[in-house]
């Protein structure tokens, strides 16, 4: 009887070839690749994955995209390890730096909230859960045998258990590569420092959707920044340096901001072929916000031009 149900678990796990829907394990710490997918570049990001063939093209766009990966576990059906295990175990991970989950359901919903929060105590995790729609939750039937469950109830449990959740592969490697780059931030007042008032005014939407406080600055601040930026700047918050913002004024612009008024900053540039975009980045990576451990999250709106401001 046991060995019956045991050929049952092990022809729903494979796919109609007799093949397990999973691909596989990856440590490049200790150059293990038990996987037929693309290597991706060392770094301290740890993803896990139901879906094989997705894990599979997030490795492919690592390197294009610039994050490395320590790890990497491809368990499909669940036959025996699911994220329930794996979380705890990265969360002690001294390899591991943030995690990345993509999953379809949960087996067991307090378990795995369980696993989160143990997770979520030492380190970041980043968290996408598709089946939102209803034909999304048919798709997770077909493809994995599992029910994707009710949205509402994975939201709230991500976000009562710590968890940080996206739509997108994109939004998970923003935020990977923010938590590998950047210190932590201490409080929700972000600064937006912009060239253009509309990328200005959509990155203040975006920050209060996810709770973050786009203040306006205080009278001194204010004052502070009058006396180098031109009468036609915007100092609101967003602060508009306008089109001829220079490396001088977003330096001195994002430094005040950060000296204690705010605890982190986002510098937004359009960049025009017309634009010197190499010296507005070094006025983001300046040394005395360095020195107070806050550094502008910096967001290029552009084409091809600015690359070399990357180097």
């Amino acid at each position: 009887m046991r060995a019956k149900r045991i050929s049952g678990e092990l022809r729903a796990g494979m796919d109609a070839r007799g093949r397990p829907k999973l691909r596989g394990i990856i440590n490049t710490h200790h150059k293990l690749f038990a996987s037929l997918e693309t290597r991706p570049p060392r770094g301290e990001v740890a993803f896990i994955s139901q879906s094989g063939a997705l894990g599979g093209a997030v490795l492919s766009w690592a390197e294009e995209q610039g994050l490395g990966f320590g790890k990497f576990v491809s368990y499909g059906n669940r036959l025996d390890l699911d994220e329930i295990d794996l979380l705890p175990y990265l969360a002690q991970d001294d390899e591991t730096k943030v995690a990345a989950l993509y999953i379809e359901s949960a087996a067991d919903g307090r378990a795995f909230m369980r696993s989160m929060l143990e997770f979520t105590r030492h380190k970041p995790l980043v968290v996408i859960k598709s089946g939102r729609s209803h034909s999304g939750q048919r798709a997770t039937l077909s493809h994995t045998g599992s029910m994707a469950g009710t949205d509402a109830v994975y939201d709230a449990a991500l976000q009562a258990c710590g968890a940080i959740r996206v739509d997108s592969v994109e939004e998970m490697f923003d935020l990977c590569k923010g938590f590998i780059s950047l210190p932590p931030v201490k409080g929700r007042r972000v600064a937006i420092v912009t060239n253009s008032g509309g990328p200005g005014v959509l990155a203040a939407d975006g920050a209060e959707r996810v709770g973050l406080q786009v203040a306006e600055p205080s009278l001194s601040l204010r004052q502070q920044l009058s006396q180098f930026l031109p009468a036609y700047s915007a100092l609101r918050n967003p602060i508009d340096l306008t089109v001829e913002g220079t490396e001088a004024s977003y330096r001195e612009t994002l430094c005040a901001a950060l000296d204690g008024e705010y605890d982190a900053a986002l510098a937004l540039d359009v960049s025009t072929p017309y634009l010197d975009s190499v010296a507005l980045a070094r006025g983001w990576r300046t040394r005395p916000i360095k020195r107070a451990n806050r550094l502008p999250l910096a967001s290029w709106q552009a084409g091809w031009w600015p690359k070399p401001s990357l180097t």
